[in-house]
């Protein structure tokens, strides 16, 4: 790594003074600065990749007792939350504070998330991927030249400079699939998002993977979310049903209403989501058809007859453990949770 840009370089850059720069980098309040000037220093601190504040890397790491989580998902889905829970958690009993972080890019051209650790607000980062996105290239870059502790979640990529931790979505397809064909089907119908990620095409194979040994048909059909308006799905968490919501749950309705005019007695339907299920048996509850979802985190357990309940909190654990290794200088792994947790839900009658 070559030799850190310094204030006096971007002010050479700029045309500036030292104290100029600093004033602009820092938006010291009650300084009369000219918005053409504001503007040159700002160019020059992005030209140069100027990082403000950085301190001595093991040091930091070690003396700054806060996590920062990147979560850009709406906290009040049960997954996001059950998992921020763990985290916190385990953080608590090691006297370390979260700050939760999102993505927004700063006039430096950085992620928050990168600008807090080169701030020194956070000795590492948690960052919790999204549909199979995880941190940017360059703040990825600015926070390995750093040697950042950082931990990334669900993003299905191999790393040599920071841990990651992932969950095995192909076993635990696998798994409840072997369940479903126990039951004697010979059809399944696949139901999964149109959301061309990692973790969908290793759900898709599992199902693919014990359909092909059992000898058992497989069709896959495509439910109407995707990246467009998955954030509308996630909205019922919150706002409840919206205008968009609303129309959303129609188009869904009617593709489970399709569908099962396609099914036969026996025939199997397995979703790739939670609550998904809750659908068909709105529309017909009587029909003999096994229902099984490979991702339920507690929102819907009495529609299927088979789920993988998600470790949700065990995995918040788990990076929570991750970083605070990564932040006492121990070394990068990679770390795979296995989906075993399958759920045949069934009401007992009360005993008197």
């Amino acid at each position: 790594m070559g030799r850190r840009t310094t204030l006096k370089d971007v002010a050479q850059e700029a045309g500036v003074t030292a104290a100029t720069v600093s004033y602009v980098i820092n938006n010291t309040p009650g300084q009369s600065i000219r918005l053409e000037t504001r503007e040159r220093v700002l160019q020059a601190a992005r030209k140069l990749n100027y990082m403000p504040n950085a301190h001595a890397r093991t040091l930091r790491s070690r003396n700054i007792p806060c996590v920062g989580v990147v979560l850009r998902r709406n906290l009040a889905v049960p997954r996001f939350s059950q998992m921020a829970y763990g985290i916190q958690t385990r953080l608590e009993q090691d006297d370390y504070n979260v700050l939760l972080l999102g993505n927004k890019v700063d006039r430096l051209g950085h992620a928050d998330y990168a600008s807090a650790y080169l701030a020194g607000r956070v000795g590492g980062i948690i960052f919790i991927g999204i549909e199979n996105e995880g941190p940017d290239e360059e703040s990825l870059k600015v926070l390995q030249e750093e040697r950042a502790p950082l931990v990334v979640f669900d993003c299905q990529r191999q790393a040599d400079a920071y841990s990651t931790v992932d969950l095995d979505y192909r076993g635990g397809a696998r798994l409840v699939t072997s369940r479903v064909v126990e039951r004697g089907c010979r059809r399944v119908l696949y139901l999964r998002p149109q959301i061309d990620t990692a973790q969908e095409r290793l759900r898709e194979q599992g199902v693919r993977d014990i359909c092909q040994a059992s000898g058992v048909q497989l069709e896959v059909r495509f439910a109407p979310i995707d990246l467009s308006n998955i954030d509308v799905w996630d909205e019922r968490y919150t706002v409840g049903n919206t205008e968009d919501g609303i129309r959303l749950t129609a188009r869904l309705l009617e593709m489970a209403s399709g569908i099962l005019s396609e099914t036969r007695d026996g025939d199997a339907i397995i979703t790739s989501w939670a609550t998904w299920t809750h659908f068909f048996r709105k529309i017909d509850s009587g029909r003999n058809i096994i229902y099984a979802e490979l991702a339920n985190n507690g929102e819907n357990w009495l529609a299927a007859n088979f789920y993988t309940r998600l470790p949700n909190y065990e995995t918040g654990v788990a990076c929570a453990e991750e970083i605070i290794s990564l932040m006492r200088g121990g070394a990068p792994s990679a770390r795979i949770i296995k989906l075993t947790n399958v759920i045949e839900p069934k009401i007992e009658p009360r005993r008197h």
